[in-house]
């Protein structure tokens, strides 16, 4: 779940920096730089929160973790760069 939670902020601002009209890469870059810090905050405050409350499991829980919010975000980016656009040619 919290993989989810993590990325979460990345969606966010990668919506925002697609419809933001400003042709300014910097613009662009500090949605994308500020949905990767707030992601990383979600992720490491979980991570405190099993390292407090459930030590024993602590492993198994970062790896999951990590599996679920990187497996969310490559799904997310193979989704709206080669299918969207495939359905889009045809």
């Amino acid at each position: 779940m919290t993989g989810i939670l993590g990325f979460l902020p990345l969606f966010l601002s990668l919506r925002l920096s697609r419809r933001s009209t400003s042709t300014q890469a910097l613009t662009v870059g500090l949605y994308g730089l500020a949905g990767v810090a707030i992601s990383l905050v979600v992720l490491i405050a979980g991570l405190l929160a099993c390292a407090m409350l459930a030590r024993d499991g602590l492993v198994s829980f970062v790896i999951a973790e990590g599996v679920v919010f990187l497996g969310s975000t490559i799904v997310y980016f193979v989704y709206k760069n080669a299918l969207a656009k495939r359905k889009r040619v045809e």
